[in-house]
C-alpha cells in the first residue's frame, strides 16, 4: 500500500509539473517568440515537445537501466527530483527581450532535459503499480494511476487559469513554474522519508534494460507499434479537449482564452470522478472491446463535430470537449491493463516503456503544434480533426488485431 501511494503522488506532481507547459503556452509564447503573430507563437512553443523524440526513448532507457541496477522505487524517485529541478528552471529563463535568441534555446535545452525525467516517472510508474496484483486489482490501480494524473492535471490547471485571469502578468506564470518545482521535490521527499526507495535493491523486473535486448524492439516490432499507437490516443484524448481547444476556439468564436480555461477545470474535475465509476463498470466487460468501440466512435463523430465549431456556442464546445473526455475516458480506464498483456513478463517494462516513449515522442506531444499548423495552413476547422480521426482509427485497429 505504501509503495502504490507513493506513486501515485509522485505521478499527480509529475503530471502537475508537466501540465503547466501546456495550459501556459499563450502567455509564453510572446515572451520567447515575439516576432511572429500570435498563431505561429503558440505553434513554436507547443512545438519545443519535438524535443520528445531524442528525450523519452533515452530517458526510458536510462532510468529502466537505473531501475535494474537499485531498484524500481530508486528510479522513480530520481526522475522525479529531475522533473522538479527542471521545472524550477522553465521559470528562470529571461525573456527574448532580454537574452534574445538564448531564450527560445535555452526552453528547447531544459525542456529535452525535462522529458528525459520525465519518462522514468512514466515508464516504470505505470506497470509497477500493478505488480503482483489479481486482474482485478490491477484494473483498480491501473483507473487509480489515470485518476491521480488527472489530480495533477487539474491543479496545473487551477494555477494556470489564476495567471490567465489576471491577463497573463508576465511573473505569475513564472511562480507557477517555481511551485510546480517545489512540490515535485516535495514528493521525492517524501519517498524518502517513507523509506520507500530503500524497500528494493535490484529487480529483475528490468533485466531486459541492457544494450544487448535492444533486438527484443525489432522481435516484438508489432506490439511495440501498438503501444506507440494507443499511446498516442491516449495523448491525444487529453491534449485535443484540454490544450488544443483553448487556444483554438478562441481563433474561430466569441469565446475568450479566459472562458475555456475557467471550463478547463471543472471538465478535468468531471474528468477525474468519472474515472473510478467507469473503471468499476469496465471491470465486468471485455476490456478490448470497450477499447476499440471508444476509439471507433471518436474516428467517426470527431470530423463533423470538428465542422460546427466555427461560430458556435459556449454550450456546443463544452458538449463537443465533453464527447472527447468521455469516449477518453473508456478508452484509458483499461489501456495500462491492457499493455500489461501484450508481452511476456520479463520484457514488459522495456518494451511497454520504449512504445510508450516512441508514442509520445512522435505524434503524442505533437497533437497541438500539428493540429494548429493543419488550421493555420489550410484555414478550415475541420482539417485537423482529419488528422485525429486517422489516429484514432490507426489506434481501433491495433487493439482489434491485438491477441
Amino acid at each position: 500500500m505504501k509503495k502504490d501511494i507513493s506513486i501515485l503522488i509522485g505521478n499527480a506532481l509529475d503530471r502537475f509539473d508537466t501540465s503547466l507547459y501546456g495550459f501556459l503556452a499563450p502567455v509564453m509564447g510572446p515572451l520567447f517568440f515575439p516576432n511572429h503573430d500570435p498563431i505561429v507563437q503558440l505553434i513554436l512553443t507547443y512545438a519545443t515537445s519535438a524535443t520528445s523524440m531524442f528525450s523519452r526513448p533515452i530517458g526510458t532507457f536510462i532510468f529502466g537501466m537505473i531501475a535494474r541496477r537499485t531498484g524500481p522505487l530508486y528510479g522513480l524517485s530520481y526522475s522525479l527530483m529531475g522533473v522538479a529541478v527542471t521545472t524550477v528552471f522553465i521559470g528562470c529563463i529571461p525573456s527574448y527581450a532580454i537574452i534574445g535568441h538564448y531564450a527560445p534555446l535555452s526552453l528547447i535545452v531544459i525542456r529535452m532535459v525535462r522529458g528525459v525525467c520525465a519518462a522514468g516517472e512514466s515508464t516504470i510508474a505505470k506497470l509497477y503499480i500493478m505488480e503482483n496484483k489479481s486482474p482485478s486489482h490491477a484494473l483498480r490501480a491501473s483507473h487509480l494511476y489515470q485518476s491521480s494524473s488527472m489530480l495533477g492535471i487539474i491543479m496545473a490547471s487551477l494555477a494556470a487559469t489564476g495567471v490567465i485571469s489576471y491577463g497573463g502578468h508576465h511573473a505569475l506564470w513564472r511562480v507557477c513554474f517555481w511551485l510546480g518545482g517545489i512540490t515535485g521535490l516535495v514528493g521525492y521527499a517524501l519517498r524518502q522519508y517513507d523509506g520507500v526507495s530503500q524497500a528494493t535493491t535490484k529487480s529483475d523486473l528490468f533485466a531486459a534494460y541492457n544494450v544487448s535486448s535492444l533486438s527484443l524492439l525489432w522481435g516484438n516490432r508489432v506490439n511495440l507499434v501498438r503501444v506507440a499507437v494507443a499511446t498516442c490516443f491516449s495523448h491525444i484524448t487529453y491534449a485535443v479537449p484540454f490544450v488544443f481547444m483553448n487556444s483554438f476556439v478562441p481563433c474561430i468564436t466569441d469565446i475568450t482564452l479566459q472562458t475555456m480555461m475557467l471550463l478547463n477545470t471543472t471538465l478535468l474535475v468531471f474528468d477525474m470522478m468519472f474515472i473510478p465509476i467507469l473503471g468499476q463498470l469496465v471491470r465486468y466487460c471485455n476490456q478490448k472491446r470497450v477499447m476499440v468501440i471508444a476509439a471507433v466512435v471518436l474516428c467517426v463523430t470527431i470530423i463533423p463535430l470538428f465542422a460546427g465549431l466555427p461560430h458556435s456556442s459556449l454550450i456546443y464546445v463544452t458538449c463537443v470537449r465533453m464527447w472527447i473526455v468521455a469516449w477518453g475516458l473508456l478508452f484509458l480506464c483499461p489501456l495500462h491493463f491492457w499493455f500489461n498483456g501484450l508481452f511476456a513478463s520479463g520484457d514488459k517494462y522495456f518494451l511497454v516503456g520504449m512504445g510508450n516513449a516512441l508514442g509520445v515522442a512522435t505524434l503524442g506531444h505533437m497533437t497541438t503544434p500539428i493540429c494548429l499548423w493543419l488550421w493555420y495552413m489550410s484555414g478550415v476547422a475541420f482539417v485537423p480533426a482529419i488528422y485525429i480521426a486517422v489516429i484514432m482509427g490507426a489506434t481501433a485497429y491495433a487493439v482489434w488485431s491485438s491477441a
